[in-house]
Parts: structure tokens; C-alpha cells; sequence
């Protein structure tokens, strides 16, 4: 879908270059400023979605809720050894499921 707006965008320029009735100008010039604002936004999307986590990879509410609890724990016992709080401890990935 890319390649095609990309390919409607060159025609609307190829048009707009090539007229000269002033309707089929606007018309060419209209087209090629659209298609080149979806091209854009859709090269943009592509590579976004190249590189997001994909919805399984995300923490499930209980993971979230051990990964909390376990830091808390941490905080908890730090002041009680006399020890300086340890930075919140990184969440574990979840497991895989294939």
C-alpha cells in the first residue's frame, strides 16, 4: 500500500506537470499532496509496527502485581539491615507460551 501512494503521488505530479487546463492542474496538484501525506504516514506506520513489542510479549495484571510486591518486599527489608534501598528490581519477562 505504501509503494502505492508513493506511485499515486508521482502520477499526480507527472499530471499536474503535463496539463494545461487549470481544473486537471488542481486536480494533479490535490492528489499529489494527498498521496504524499498518506505515503508518509504510512511509511511511518510500517516502521513503527517493525518495531513494537507485539501484544503477547506484554506484562499480564499478576505479573505486574508479583513484580510489585516483590519490590515492595525489597524496600521493606532494606531499612531493616541498615542498607541504602536497592533500586526497584527489573520485571521479569513473561513466559513463553510457544
Amino acid at each position: 500500500m505504501r509503494i502505492l501512494w508513493v506511485l499515486l503521488m508521482f502520477g499526480g505530479i507527472a499530471i499536474a506537470m503535463m496539463t494545461n487546463h487549470p481544473g486537471i492542474l488542481g486536480f494533479g496538484l490535490l492528489l499529489a499532496i494527498v498521496s504524499g501525506f498518506c505515503a508518509v504516514f504510512a511509511f511511518a506506520a510500517a516502521r513503527i509496527e517493525s518495531t513494537a513489542r507485539p501484544d503477547s510479549a506484554l506484562l499480564t495484571p499478576e505479573v505486574l502485581a508479583a513484580v510489585r510486591a516483590r519490590a515492595a518486599q525489597q524496600r521493606a527489608a532494606a531499612p531493616a539491615q541498615g542498607q541504602q534501598p536497592a533500586a526497584p528490581a527489573r520485571p521479569l519477562p513473561p513466559p513463553s507460551h510457544s
